[in-house]
């Protein structure tokens, strides 16, 4: 793994470079802005102040046009022309013709025109102590003929040259102190961002099967942080149901296959006990065939839970007459009824689309319940609804013990099984237990429905 390609970098540490970066790329962009407009307003400024020297020097006429020329100073330097290049008049500091013979504007031009040159000119604080000191300069001219010749005015860019670098020069030396700031301010507001993901990322470390119902702390800002920890403490939520389903599961599988296990047990130690007759064995037989029987069951609908997916049973629908299944289910009880009755009664035929193995299983499991538990004859409704159809499960016996339709309060695996494979239908199951009996409403909705 390479620890120095960025993707393995803290997420803190690419925040703040990509805040760099960014800011980086905004402050060039700002300081190419500047500098372009300082520059232009201080060639506007020069320029204005160039024309504004042409424009008094135009207003002169005659001789006194000269003298207003050769006696010009400072930073404005101007020359009258003729239009063979030849020099009528010059400011005292230029010393070269400001305009070759190749820069003369054409015979008939009217309109003035700008130019930028490199020429020699004496340096005005030498020429004050009597030294005539030449440097090299750059001018922007205004070059504007007239009746007399053509007037050239120009003034030095050194000014604006020195301006324009000091501004650069600070920008350059302002650029990097603003990165370094923004880079620790990036880093402290990247933290602070980062601590709700901390504090969720510590708990999450103190959260375990032991800790059931502790949730990620929610940060009060509506933004993506926010979403996550949502989002992260429904993923706990239904880790947490599903660790309470397989608790449940553990508790009823453990208590529903101690007792035919205790029974085989306790026939097999009473039957090696003592010297027993053949039949008195051959019962002790028939009643272990029952509890193995009934482990077989046992392992049956452990195997169902075992095949639920997402706490779903699958679902293989098709066609299903409920009338002609709760028919075959109760005859094929009615042998270990003991002589109580198990009654279907149905108005018509009631046909649902579900998986006819798993309603076969389920309505085997309350039969059994009520064989087990209940007393009296056995009465099973049916009847077509809405969208589905409804199944009740009627005895005369106080029956197991139930609330409600949570699968959590110990009505054993069977009625566990029914539940979940009513779900995987779509469907509820309701129980009620009376004096007078008790009854177990199932509504069923055809999958998809």
């Amino acid at each position: 793994m390479n620890r120095w390609h960025p993707a393995h970098w803290p997420l803190r540490t690419r925040v703040v470079l990509a805040f760099l970066a960014a800011t980086g790329v905004a402050l060039t962009v700002l300081g190419l802005f500047v500098q372009v407009r300082v520059s232009n307003a201080l060639d506007d400024r020069l320029r204005d102040t160039v024309t504004a020297e042409a424009d008094r020097l135009e207003a002169v006429q005659g001789p006194r046009r000269l003298e207003a020329v050769q006696t010009l100073g400072g930073e404005v330097h101007a020359q009258l022309l003729t239009t063979h290049a030849n020099v009528s008049a010059s400011s005292s500091l230029v010393a070269d013709p400001l305009l070759g013979h190749a820069e003369i504007p054409a015979a008939g031009t009217t309109g003035a025109m700008w130019r930028e040159v490199t020429v020699t000119v004496f340096d005005d604080d030498a020429a004050a102590v009597g030294e005539r000191e030449q440097e090299r300069e750059t001018l922007v001219l205004l070059v504007r003929p007239t009746d007399e010749g053509i007037l050239v005015v120009g003034a030095s860019r050194e000014d604006v040259d020195e301006a324009l670098a000091a501004l650069r020069n600070q920008l350059l030396i302002a650029g990097p102190l603003a990165l370094a700031v923004a880079g620790g301010l990036g880093y402290l507001v990247a933290g602070a961002g980062l601590r709700p993901m901390e504090r969720m990322r510590a708990r999450a470390a103190t959260i375990s099967a032991r800790s059931a119902g502790e949730r990620l702390p929610v940060p009060a800002a509506d933004d993506e942080l926010r979403r996550l920890a949502l989002t992260l403490n429904a993923m706990l939520e239904r880790l947490d149901d599903g660790l309470q389903r397989e608790r449940t599961f553990v508790a009823e599988a453990s208590h529903d296959l101690r007792t035919p296990l205790a029974l085989m047990l306790t026939e097999v130690e009473l039957a090696l006990a003592q010297q027993r007759t053949p039949e008195e064995l051959t019962r002790a037989l028939h009643s272990i065939h029952d509890e193995v029987r009934r482990l077989i069951a046992l392992a049956e609908e452990l195997l169902d839970r075992a095949s639920a997916e997402d706490g779903r049973l699958p679902i293989q629908a098709g066609p299903v007459d409920l009338v002609a299944l709760a028919t075959r289910v109760a005859n094929r009880f009615q042998a270990a009824a003991g002589g109580r009755g198990i009654h279907v009664t149905a108005p018509r035929p009631v046909q649902i689309q579900g998986d006819v193995t798993r309603l076969d299983r389920a309505l085997s499991n309350l039969i059994d319940n009520a064989l087990r538990h209940g007393s009296g004859d056995i009465a099973i409704e049916i009847r077509a609804t809405r969208g589905g159809a409804e199944l009740t499960v009627t005895d005369q016996g106080a029956g197991f013990a139930a609330h409600d339709t949570s699968p959590a309060d110990g009505d054993g695996l069977g009625l566990t099984i029914v539940r979940e494979i009513v779900r995987a239908h779509g469907g509820t199951v309701d129980v009620r237990r009376a004096e007078e009996g008790t009854r177990v409403r199932v509504a069923l909705a055809s999958p998809g429905d």
